[in-house]
């Protein structure tokens, strides 16, 4: 699962002034063009699911996912029976960078844009929106509404059921737009979907399985601030070891590296991540409150009782990770189960500590009713892109998502008497034996970026997770770790306090850096010398607010809140 990522303020200023200054000298590729309207056993455009003979190419900014795509995407056998169905293919690019916003950025400046694009963007609030928006305005991308119509999968964006809100007013179909839609949100649940059909990921804090059995503590009764640094305490004493036999820190980073991330201090989560919240009635920002000098000081207390990590904030992501399957933490700071990060969790066993209260009270997971992540945008220099559309509408359809997610039937897999799609032993032993291969088995990861959406998985092949039914021992742990300690949810579904920014333009260039270094002001406020220290440095970050225009984003935000409290969503997820 991707995780939320914010970047330098300063180089992201520098890279959109790029996009201005570059935008005219965007190449003049035409895209590849269809080489031919007729399929080589007669079938004419539109005929029994051909569309046209055409090998696209796409390019990818998700930071460094290149590497799930199969070595050979046109070739592999499942690329070719889709394009003995439809006529098309596509090749994918991708540098296999770090930072996806950078490139992004960097390709719509410079109009180095191949017929496709897709782009990480899990809210309207993100980074990479504005980017996108910036382009979309310059006149970057095709207006995609009149290709929608005539599609049979992809016309559920029309609906306005269909859409969770902050994908349908924010990204899609934005007023400013005047109904031209220029960027389609992916991953977005489909209409049928209820809680059974849901996977939970169970963000935030972790502990190590055994040394929660040594201690006799229950993780799902970790409730306060107190309560965890007492454990902390409880585990300092304990001497544990990793799994090599040397002595662990008892509180690192988050698995994917060193990040802030409130979980670690959630009683005191004022904003749920976003930053600002109402209290007695006023939309404010964190630094405004108590809350924040509480979060400093609880943090400081760990690294005073050398409970946390030193590095837990800047630690890369590489280091991180080996240090979590190697046990060398006995809390982690924030992370999740996900389906391909289970190997991590069969080597050292965590629990999910996630139901810690809020700074309300409230223990329920607050997760987003309908969420969408990563956005596909056909350049305005590519011919033909109703070609694509239809193609992506015939990945995105049953069989099509059959195909990417489980290959050719009776070869790759097999349905039961109950309706469940089950692999065969040919596919299974390289899931087994050597997972490394199964891109090239299966392209999941090439079919998804342009055919996962209208997700409900196990309404269309009886599981919740591919290969579940075919690996029940292996998904055994998922389920249990999905469901432990028998959580309760809260879903929430709108805009968030951020996704709002780019609706005041007269103060979002001042404003945006100075809330993005919000993060960068509590690192520098944990290791301050003391207390007040810490408070003067707080005491400055609430002026650069001031300076910046918050008090005016707060009366924005304040009337719309007025006006309809579900509008702004106070909520988000664990990060700054």
């Amino acid at each position: 699962m991707k995780t939320i990522k914010r970047h330098t303020s300063l180089t992201l200023c520098l890279l959109l002034f790029m996009v201005v200054l570059l935008s005219a000298c965007s190449s003049d590729s035409s895209g590849s063009e269809a080489t031919s309207d007729v399929a080589a056993d007669g079938r004419k455009s539109g005929e029994d699911g051909f569309i046209a003979n055409r090998d696209l190419t796409g390019r990818i900014f998700l930071e460094g996912d290149g590497a799930q795509l199969p070595d050979d995407q046109v070739g592999n056998p499942i690329a070719l029976k889709i394009k003995e169905k439809t006529g098309m293919t596509i090749n994918w690019q991708s540098s296999g960078a770090a930072d996806g916003l950078q490139e992004l950025t960097v390709a719509l400046a410079t109009g180095d844009l191949p017929d496709v694009i897709e782009a990480y963007l899990d809210h309207g609030g993100r980074p990479e929106m504005n980017v996108l928006l910036k382009g979309a305005r310059e006149g970057l991308f095709t207006d995609l509404s009149p290709y929608l119509k005539n599609t049979k999968v992809l016309k559920n964006y029309l609906d306005p059921e269909f859409l969770p809100r902050d994908t349908k007013e924010n990204v899609m179909f934005r007023p400013e737009f005047g109904g031209k839609v220029y960027f389609i949100h992916m991953n977005i649940p489909a209409k049928n979907t209820t809680d059974e059909d849901r996977l939970h990921y169970r963000a935030g804090l972790w502990i190590r399985a055994d040394i929660a059995k040594a201690l006799n503590v229950d993780p799902s009764k970790i409730k306060t601030q107190d309560d965890l640094y007492n454990l902390a305490l409880k585990i300092k004493a304990g001497n544990f070891k990793d799994n090599n036999g040397k002595p662990i820190t008892v509180i690192g980073p988050r698995k994917w590296g060193g990040q802030v991330t409130s979980t670690l201090f959630k009683n005191f989560d004022f904003g749920n991540g976003t930053q600002f919240d109402v209290e007695n009635g006023q939309v404010k920002h964190v630094a405004e409150t108590d809350y924040a000098l509480k979060s400093i000081e609880f943090v400081q207390k760990l690294l005073k009782d050398g409970l946390l990590d030193k590095e837990a904030f800047n630690m890369d992501g590489v280091r991180a990770e080996e240090a979590y399957n190697n046990g060398s933490y006995a809390i982690s700071s924030y992370m999740n189960i996900a389906p391909d990060s289970l190997t991590m969790f069969e080597k050292t066993k965590y629990l999910p500590m996630d139901q810690m209260e809020n700074y309300k009270g409230e223990t329920e997971i607050y997760e987003k009713e309908k969420s969408g992540s990563q956005v596909v945008a056909i350049p305005s220099t590519t011919k033909n892109p109703e070609q694509i559309i239809q193609y992506m509408d015939y990945l995105a359809s049953k069989e099509g998502k059959a195909l990417w997610n489980y290959g050719i039937e009776g070869e790759d897999y097999k349905i039961n008497d109950k309706g469940q799609y089950i692999y065969t032993d040919k596919v299974l032993d390289v899931m087994k034996n050597n997972p490394g291969e199964e891109r090239n088995t299966i392209p999941y990861f090439w079919g998804s970026l342009l055919g996962k959406t209208d997700v409900n998985n196990n309404k269309d092949f009886g599981e919740l997770i591919r290969s579940a039914n075919s690996q029940p021992e292996r998904y055994k742990l998922y389920f249990e770790l999905m469901n432990y300690g028998n959580p309760k949810y809260k879903y929430w579904d709108g805009y968030t306090a951020a996704s709002y920014l780019a609706e005041v333009p007269d103060i979002e260039a001042s404003l945006k850096p100075v809330l993005d270094s919000y993060k960068d002001v509590l690192v520098q406020a944990f290791f301050a010398k003391d207390m007040t220290e810490a408070t003067q440095m707080l005491n400055d970050y609430r002026q650069q607010l001031k300076d910046a225009g918050v008090e005016q984003y707060e009366k924005y935000l304040q009337d719309k809140y007025n006006a309809d409290p579900s509008s702004v969503v106070f909520y988000i997820d664990a990060f700054f």
